[in-house]
């Protein structure tokens, strides 16, 4: 049997505040600072890292502004056909560690 809506909707939540709380640290930013920038306690931040509240619509506008990221960076991609949502950020390191790599070699080798 599948999952109920309220089952996709934490799920769902789970993922989106993952996503905010890695972007958040990967802009060097506390849950303070962000907090302070969007008028509201840090505790509520870190409800939304942790999907126990989810984010309105304009909250996560924002957010967005302030961490100078795109909406979908936090929401990420869903395919068409509604299976694995692939993690859009993992990705992306995964893109940029394959590059550092050959990066280091061409300069290994040029030592």
């Amino acid at each position: 049997m599948g999952k109920t809506m309220t089952e996709t909707a934490m799920a769902l939540s789970l993922e989106i505040g993952e996503r905010l709380k890695i972007l958040r640290q990967m802009r060097g930013l506390s849950q303070e600072k962000v907090a302070t920038a969007l008028g509201i306690t840090f505790q509520q931040v870190q409800k939304y890292e942790r999907g126990a509240n989810r984010i309105s619509v304009p909250t996560l506008l924002q957010i967005c502004e302030i961490l100078g990221a795109h909406p979908m960076e936090i929401i990420g991609d869903v395919p068409a056909d509604n299976t694995e949502r692939p993690n859009v950020l993992r990705q992306r390191l995964d893109i940029a560690e394959s590059k550092l790599a050959r990066m280091q070699k061409i300069i290994a080798e040029r030592t």
